[in-house]
């Protein structure tokens, strides 16, 4: 296909997917330093190292923005990596509360299976979408 064509299948997701990023690494850093620095307050040292954690996952959200922005070649690759970490990173969240309580004595969050559950559907879709849709413009991921 030439990119004419690929234009014709229109790029809307493409540039939603372009701000989410942008979006998403804005607020992951906003939410790693707050993070960070109640749990330096609280003597918290897993909720530090949740948040350099998500710091690390925000940044990378501006490597996806970027590669995704620029045609960059492996972009689609980065999205689909981006979704698997945040994935990752949501589910952990959800351990977090037990690895904070004394031996024996955390019990699982009520609402721990329903996230967890909801965290990996909605990364399953996005990926599924993700990779179909860049599937057929892959002819204007060269750079």
């Amino acid at each position: 296909m030439k990119n004419n064509e690929n234009r014709a299948l229109g790029m809307g997701w493409h540039d939603f997917m372009v701000f989410c990023r942008g979006l998403t690494g804005v607020f992951g850093i906003i939410g790693a330093i707050v993070l960070a620095i109640l749990s330096v307050l609280a003597f918290q040292p897993i909720g530090i190292v949740s948040s350099i954690a998500m710091l690390a996952v925000a940044v990378y959200s501006f490597e996806v923005r970027h590669s995704l922005k620029n045609f960059e070649k492996g972009a689609p690759k980065k999205l689909i990596t981006y979704s698997i970490l945040s994935m990752i990173l949501n589910i952990a969240d959800v351990f977090a509360p037990l690895l904070m309580s004394p031996l024996g004595s955390g019990a699982f969050p009520e609402d721990g299976v329903s996230s967890i559950l909801g965290t990996v559907i909605k990364a399953i879709v996005m990926i599924a979408i993700n990779s179909s849709y860049y599937q057929k413009r892959e002819d204007m991921f060269v750079n």
